[in-house]
């Protein structure tokens, strides 16, 4: 495979994140939405899809100690300057921006609802309306891709969907052992970027630890102590995903390295492998080309299960890089890294997804650690699931093609049933 090519593409799909995706995105929407109205809108009207709305109803918006769509619906009208950041604009809110938009919401100015059929599974259409003008904006494919923009009943941009995923779907038509073969001959240089990435991952977590509103960070950093391996890497793994992931699902202001479209597969796939990394005390460019590894696998996988899934993605996707990674930083072979990703498949493909919370730092945190624990059964001892074993295929490029069609369509009708009930149980509250 092309060197060239594989940098491009991680680089592509790496993307700054401050808080959820979800609500960062519909945040975009009406920002860019009102950059297009050219004034201050009095009314927002927000329609998303079943998976974005299932993803950010509980959600916390980073810097406003408040949750869910609504909340960063009326944040985007205060963000407008900052549309080219992407989901890193959310940086931008301050404590003033917060009460506007909640004043916003108070005068029931702010309307997010979700659409039972969508163009695309992720799909968000923004509108916004003065007295005298309306504009719009539609996300779709993914969190930061704007395909639409129009002003009153004209449509100003406007751009093909089909190609919102082309650079997750360009590794699937490689073999896993050519990614690896071109991933061993990678200089240092030419992956310090994301010796960089999980720099950025790192810091969530250390605030995780640290901050007094978490709690999952704190109680498992006093779990930590000197074992050997793969217990080490096992619960530094858990403790840093746990604490990112709590510290982002609770609307701390972190700033995250988003990896196929999804923080918290990010947060899996840098803090996974450098758990390990570190537990093992390995060098510099090993840990980069586990990185690489570990990404690769993720976007990959993605190209088969698309960016919305009913199942955890970080448990089938980033955690099954950090498997091969982990196999890597061990000195395995290729054939122990398939063996170790089969594992993590068999054992953890059925996790459903049921919305993005503090839980996810729970789903995170045990995804990696047995990513961890299961790359060092295949490659110390010679223990996985073996072939034609469930959904375990005879190769791993088969596996990742047959859990894509678990995900759509084999679990459709759950992706339903568990909306139906968020929305019964959040009714309740």
């Amino acid at each position: 495979m092309d060197k060239a090519l594989l940098i491009e593409v991680l680089k592509k799909e790496i993307e700054k994140s401050t808080g959820c995706t979800d609500p960062g995105a519909v945040a975009l929407a009406v920002a860019e939405a009102t950059a297009v109205l050219g004034d201050k809108p009095d009314q927002i009207r927000v329609a998303v899809s079943p998976n974005v709305y299932k993803n950010g109803i509980s959600v916390g918006v980073p810097g406003t100690n408040q949750r869910g769509l609504r909340q960063a619906a009326a944040l985007g009208i205060y963000l407008a300057q900052w549309t080219a950041e992407g989901l890193g604009l959310l940086d931008h809110v301050d404590d003033q921006i917060v009460q506007a938009a909640q004043e916003l919401l108070k005068a029931n100015r702010v309307e997010v609802s979700y659409l039972k059929s969508t163009p695309d599974p992720l799909y968000i259409k923004a509108e916004v309306l003065s007295a005298r003008n309306r504009a719009w904006t539609v996300i779709q494919g993914d969190y930061s891709n704007i395909t639409e923009t129009g002003r009153n009943n004209q449509i100003l941009f406007q751009k093909p969907v089909d190609a919102t995923e082309g650079s997750v779907d360009e590794l699937i038509h490689y073999k896993i052992a050519d990614l690896i073969e071109t991933i061993q001959g990678l200089g240092l240089e030419e992956l310090r970027f994301l010796l960089e990435d999980a720099k950025v991952n790192k810091a969530a977590a250390e605030e995780g630890i640290r901050n007094k509103n978490t709690v999952m960070g704190p109680a498992l950093s006093g779990m930590v102590k000197e074992s050997e391996f793969p217990y080490s890497g096992m619960i530094l793994g858990k403790l840093y995903t746990a604490a990112a992931a709590e510290a982002r699902m609770i609307g701390l202001k972190v700033p995250i390295m988003a990896i196929a479209g999804s923080g918290n597969h990010g947060i899996t796939n840098f803090l996974g492998v450098l758990a390990a990394a570190e537990a093992l005390k390995a060098p510099e460019v090993k840990l980069a080309r586990a990185l690489a590894i570990s990404s690769a696998i993720t976007i990959y996988i993605k190209g088969h299960i698309k960016r919305m899934t009913a199942f955890c993605g970080c448990s089938v996707a980033a955690a099954t890089g950090v498997a091969a990674a982990t196999v890597y930083l061990l000195d395995g072979s290729y054939t122990d890294m398939v063996n170790a990703m089969h594992s993590v498949l068999g054992a953890l493909a059925g996790i459903v997804c049921d919305g993005a919370k503090e839980s996810c730092a729970y789903k995170l945190s045990t995804a990696t650690a047995t990513a961890i624990e299961y790359a060092y059964l295949a490659t110390k001892k010679k223990v996985f699931i073996p072939p034609a074993n469930g959904i375990v295929s005879h190769n791993i490029e088969h596996t990742f093609a047959k859990l894509g069609q678990l995900n759509n369509p084999g679990m459709v009708e759950t992706d339903k049933c568990l909306l139906e009930i968020i929305e019964e149980i959040q009714a309740q509250k």
